[in-house]
């Protein structure tokens, strides 16, 4: 670090001192915005990407449902048949 640079505060004028102050102040704002506006939109998609997640989950759950009752179906079928073949 270059301390050569540095001046502590109590040696500036009170004028530069404030408008130094006032720049910071707005800079820090400004940064905090758009902290506040990327961690806004970071949550967005996080929960675009869950609601995505689950209507997958929702789908792969209704197919998973649909093929037992079909397999059911057909073992009703099979064992309906099965029982009149060993007669």
């Amino acid at each position: 670090m270059n301390n050569q640079n540095l001046k502590p505060f109590n040696t500036w004028p009170a004028d530069e001192h404030r408008a130094v102050s006032v720049k910071g102040g707005i800079a820090s704002g400004l940064a905090r915005r758009r902290k506040a506006f990327i961690r806004a939109l970071c949550y967005a998609i996080m929960d675009q990407l869950q609601a995505e997640g689950e209507q997958k989950r929702l789908a792969y759950n209704e197919r998973k449902r649909q093929q037992r009752a079909l397999n059911r179906e057909l073992a009703k079928r099979n064992s309906g048949t099965n029982s009149a073949n060993t007669d």
